[in-house]
């Protein structure tokens, strides 16, 4: 399994999240101010919104994971000041999803999905420190949890679930970590496009469907009401042997 960077969410007018290789946690030990992230490639690492921001310092951060170990870079800007060491994964098939404030206080904090169990599970941090854990709600077979965003805009953050077989997707309108609702997405098939999360790419306050064509490398915006799709706009294709992690 490739190293990675699990990158915020990124609007297609700031820049695209790529999977990059070769990150090590062993970078946090660069002194405060010291350098500016980058890509591993020589770039630097783009501007993100403010839903990843762990020490709420009214800066998005980064979060990068290594196999199972997973930190924070704490940027101002594009500045990279500091980062800390995260909470380690648990073992036997779990895997990070997604930040998002889940209990209201303000901090993001981890949701995880088990690639066995169907089992998904919030751990609520307090910036980089984990102070409690739950299980969520489990999910059906065939269906798997690709992202999460405030989908109808009651400030309570859903699941977004996507069906490996059908290519059908789906909400769960959740409370913390119960569902207490859920209503079919559009549907974005199997064949060559992957649904990789969701954002507000359009600005009005809803989150839309980000895909990625792994033939082409062309991306593509599913503008979503809610739970119905109400246009679609062709994102920039990324370069060869390059993929989108997140949006």
């Amino acid at each position: 399994m490739k190293e990675r960077i699990i990158t915020p969410l990124i609007p297609f007018r700031k820049s695209i999240a790529l999977t990059l290789t070769g990150f090590l946690l062993a970078c946090f030990a660069q002194s405060a101010q010291s350098n500016e992230p980058t890509d591993g490639v020589g770039g630097q690492l783009p501007d993100v919104t403010q839903r990843y921001d762990f020490n709420l310092d009214g800066h998005p951060d980064f979060v990068l994971n290594r196999g199972p170990a997973t930190g924070i870079w704490y940027l101002d800007s594009i500045i990279f000041l500091s980062g800390a060491l995260a909470p380690t994964l648990p073992p036997f098939g779990w895997r990070l999803i997604d930040a998002a404030d889940f209990n209201g206080d303000g901090h993001p904090d981890y949701a995880l999905f088990n690639n066995s169990t169907r089992q998904t599970a919030i751990w609520y941090l307090n910036n980089n420190v984990l102070v409690s854990a739950g299980f969520g709600p489990t999910l059906p077979f065939l269906w798997k949890i690709v992202g999460t965003a405030d989908f109808n805009l009651n400030g309570r953050t859903d699941y977004l679930l996507f069906n490996t077989n059908t290519g059908q997707t789906a909400i769960w309108y959740m409370s913390g970590r119960t569902r207490v609702g859920a209503v079919y997405g559009p549907s974005v098939g199997v064949t060559f496009y992957q649904l990789k999360g969701a954002a507000d790419y359009s600005g009005e306050g809803y989150p839309d469907y980000i895909l990625f064509n792994i033939s082409t490398h062309q991306t593509l915006i599913l503008f979503l009401h809610n739970n119905v799709s109400v246009g679609s706009a062709f994102g920039p294709t990324l370069p060869a042997e390059w993929t989108l992690t997140l949006p």
